[in-house]
């Protein structure tokens, strides 16, 4: 039986928070510059949906490295729930912007879509997601 370290949760749990956090600071300064370069509404919508994306990023960090030592079929049924979870959140968003003639379509989904492009990779980039060898099933030989 393995115990909690050999899956190295520790030092998952140290990748995730620093990817988060760097991630997040970039959609911080993503959005800081959003506003500045589109006054008023437009650049609060576009900060909105960067911040809307570096969530969905963060928790499917979160939740790929706990479903990572589980199985390998929980760990893809988490990617895919997780890219499904991001595809609703922009259908979402098109339904929103069509209902609320308030909000700036465009920069709401561009900075949605901007922060998905970007942060998606950069954060799954500094998490390590590899199966270690304690956590992979062995074979069986015959």
């Amino acid at each position: 039986m393995h115990s909690i370290d050999s899956f190295g949760y520790r030092e998952s749990n140290r990748a995730a928070v620093k990817a988060a956090a760097l991630a997040g600071v970039c959609a911080a300064v993503a959005a800081a510059c959003a506003a500045r370069l589109w006054p008023g509404a437009a650049g609060r919508d576009a900060a909105w949906g960067l911040g809307l994306a570096w969530a969905l990023t963060s928790l499917g960090a979160v939740a790929l490295l706990a479903a990572r030592p589980v199985s390998p079929r929980a760990f893809w049924w988490t990617f895919w729930g997780g890219m499904g979870s991001r595809l609703l959140a922009l259908a979402f968003l098109a339904l929103l912007c069509l209902r609320a003639r308030s909000l700036c379509a465009p920069a709401l989904l561009a900075g949605y879509a901007l922060g998905v492009s970007v942060l998606l990779p950069l954060e799954l980039g500094l998490v390590p997601l590899r199966l270690s060898r304690e956590s992979r099933p062995q074979r069986v030989q015959r």
